[in-house]
């Protein structure tokens, strides 16, 4: 199926992937996987998100059914799946010829283990002559998550794509590498505890909060991919 919504796209005459498409990290980890970055918008990626990412949701789902209903609404609320209804094929198609967007995937061995969409510029809050990134989109496999059914396989992967992306991107447009983004609930901590970022009440949207990575916080970020 996957290779025939790629076969229809090219009928139409759009590539499949961005003709810059490049690769900005790769390293080799502990277990000999190859893990590589790449920037620019790609069907084939998206689509793995969207088949290979959702069938595991379907897993999981399945798993809960299987459990006593008490026990399957306390695991459940312990599953980060506020993205699962995120289509990443429909995102690629309708975003992929606006030059403020910038994709990144991060692949272990040639599967997507987490994606990534930065708007530029957008105007910064806390200093409103300032031009800054705006992340979109930031997902990591289920996989890469808590989930009843195995343990963790990856940890640390959403950080590394967007650090990795934020630092790229400050390089490219030469600017400050500051960066905002509306949160998914099951994300602020991390935002607010890891990252440092300022919470901006005045830009929140209805069931999202507004962060913005505040300028001081700057080189911590940039220096941890140095």
């Amino acid at each position: 199926m996957g290779q025939s919504i790629l076969d229809q796209l090219k009928s139409y005459g759009i590539l499949i992937q961005s003709p810059n498409e490049q690769i900005i990290h790769s390293e080799f980890l502990p277990t000999g996987q190859l893990l590589e970055i790449s920037n620019g918008y790609s069907f084939e990626k998206s689509l793995y998100c969207d088949q290979e990412w959702k069938l595991y949701h379907a897993q999981v789902m399945a798993y809960l059914k299987t459990l006593p209903e008490e026990e399957a609404i306390e695991l459940a609320k312990k599953i980060d799946s506020q993205d699962w209804h995120w289509k990443w094929l429909n995102k690629t198609y309708n975003l992929k010829t606006d030059d403020c967007n910038e994709w990144f995937y991060l692949r272990i061995d040639s599967k997507v283990e987490a994606a990534c969409l930065i708007y530029f510029p957008k105007d910064s809050y806390l200093n409103p002559s300032e031009n800054i990134f705006y992340v979109e989109y930031l997902a990591v496999a289920p996989w890469n998550r808590y989930t009843p059914i195995e343990d963790q396989r990856n940890k640390g992967l959403g950080r590394l794509l967007l650090l990795k992306a934020i630092t790229y991107l400050a390089n490219k447009y030469k600017n400050s590498g500051r960066f905002s983004l509306h949160s998914l609930t099951q994300a602020e901590g991390y935002y607010i505890n890891k990252l440092k970022m300022q919470h901006v009440e005045s830009n929140d949207k209805p069931s999202l909060k507004y962060f913005e990575l505040p300028e001081h916080e700057v080189s911590s970020i940039i220096g941890a991919v140095a």
